[in-house]
């Protein structure tokens, strides 16, 4: 089985993590209280020159005097506003194979979306999870020496990452964030919530769009009937939102996904340090308020087993819940969007037709004018064709070709025959053989024509 992640690993599919960034690496740490169950959410920057350093930092401290353990490490790659650097290639491959995580950090950056669990290595679960291009995910969860340690390389830029810092500074337990399943929820969360955003920026392109073309019966709605340029547009932005739902729709799907993932993974055995934390953090809440006999009673009616299950059990099932509702929220989205793209096409099909119109009455126009052009040329053709004749006779009795002298001469009256010179024979030896040239050229030139156009008919070229 883990021969078959490497080979899927070994072809990546996200080309921005090969690129070389600045040796600076962001971290985001999570720290729960020995004593209380509050929690403390540490951002930092850390150089190259100190990162074996940070690798062998111990998970125990003091903060605020106070004694705390370390729950959780994320490390950022990619870039945002705050964070404009991420490890270079040689320091993150420090970290992976510190974390041993290359194997889960090559077959998150070889899927599109999705979610999967590698094979167990020296007691460490490795996980990823993928929605190309907004977040990649890989983590390792092992428990050593009774304590809990969570390693997570995760790629997220601009509102990706500040939705998942965001997550991390809400209120959470310390055995839900100790939960090998902890960063998939956070990535569930993330995606579900950025779905909403994507929905409600939707439907103010689509109530827009609606009041333009007219084709709505939301009353309060105000109306604007677009100008002819803005079809165009228009159609173009309704489009782009059929595409951001089609891609809610996946963004759906690996919720979907991740949800079934963590039910699948909720009921792993509790380490004994989460059951520590739990049992120790609810005594010392309780402290105060009640004796020592009612907070030992308290103690006893609490089952700390099922208790981290129990609640990522209850967070998936509203996640579930608000899934269900996003689904018919952008179904309904969808449709209007459809009815939108609908109503354009026909609002532009109806111009083009207005605009056909139009340039058939000028069509029309035209061929009215043509037709009188071509009378007007017919009645100049029937008056060239009746002078024609008189003007040849004229032109060729003008030529110095016939014996006018002789005719002159003859005392015959009534005889009319007029003889000709030797040049009259020379004006038919030329100009009857350059009339057939003539001719013959422009047979030829046809027949040319007609054989190329065959030939480009044949060939399909144009």
């Amino acid at each position: 089985m883990e021969d078959l992640h490497r080979h899927f690993g070994s072809r990546r599919v996200w080309e921005k993590y090969d690129i070389p960034k600045s040796p600076t690496i962001n971290v985001t740490e999570i720290w729960s209280h020995d004593e209380s169950p509050s929690i403390v959410v540490e951002s930092l920057s850390i150089s190259s020159l100190s990162l074996d350093n940070w690798l062998q930092e111990s998970p125990h401290k003091y903060i605020l005097a106070g004694p705390h353990t370390r729950l959780l490490r994320l490390v950022w790659v990619g870039e945002d506003s705050t964070f404009r650097h991420s490890p270079a290639s040689r320091e993150l491959e420090q970290l992976l194979n510190s974390w041993d995580l290359q194997d889960g950090y090559d077959y998150a950056l070889s899927c599109y979306a999705g979610v999967s669990a590698l094979p167990t290595r020296n007691g460490t679960s490795i996980f990823t999870a993928t929605y190309h291009p907004k977040l990649a995910m890989a983590w390792t969860h092992r428990v050593l020496d009774g304590e809990p340690e969570t390693h997570v390389v995760v790629f997220a830029e601009g509102e990706e990452r500040k939705e998942i810092l965001q997550a991390l500074k809400s209120t959470w337990s310390a055995s839900f964030i100790g939960h090998p399943m902890f960063p998939a929820f956070l990535s569930s969360l993330m995606l579900s919530q950025e779905l909403d955003s994507t929905l409600e920026d939707i439907k103010t392109v689509v109530r827009n769009v609606e009041a333009r073309t007219g084709h709505h019966r939301f009353s309060t709605r105000r109306q604007t009937r677009p100008a002819a340029g803005e079809l165009g547009s228009l159609s173009a932005e309704m489009s782009g939102c059929a595409a951001k739902l089609a891609n809610g729709t996946r963004k759906l799907k690996v919720v979907e996904a991740l949800n079934a993932f963590m039910l699948e993974h909720a009921d792993q055995e509790e380490e004994p340090f989460t059951r520590e934390v739990i049992q120790r953090q609810q005594s010392n809440t309780h402290a105060i308020f009640m004796g020592d006999d009612e907070k030992k009673k308290q103690s006893a009616l609490v089952s700390p087993d099922a208790s981290t299950a129990a609640v990522l059990r209850s967070h998936i099932g509203l996640m579930n819940r608000r899934v269900e509702m996003q689904f018919v929220d952008s179904t309904y989205v969808q449709q209007r969007v459809q009815v939108q793209i609908a109503a354009l096409f026909h609002l532009i099909a109806q111009q083009d037709n207005a605009i056909a119109f139009e340039t058939a009455s000028a069509t029309r126009s035209i061929a009215k004018d043509s037709l009188q052009d071509s009378s007007s040329m017919k009645m100049l053709a029937l008056v060239a064709m009746f002078f024609l004749p008189g003007s040849f006779v004229a032109a060729l009795f003008s030529a110095p070709l016939f014996d006018w002298d002789s005719a002159n001469s003859n005392s015959d009256r009534s005889s009319i025959t007029v003889g000709t010179k030797p040049q009259f024979a020379l004006f038919w030896a030329v100009a009857v053989p350059l009339t057939v040239v003539t001719f013959g050229l422009y047979a030829m030139w046809i027949v040319m024509q007609k054989k190329r156009m065959k030939r480009r008919l044949t060939t399909g070229y144009v």
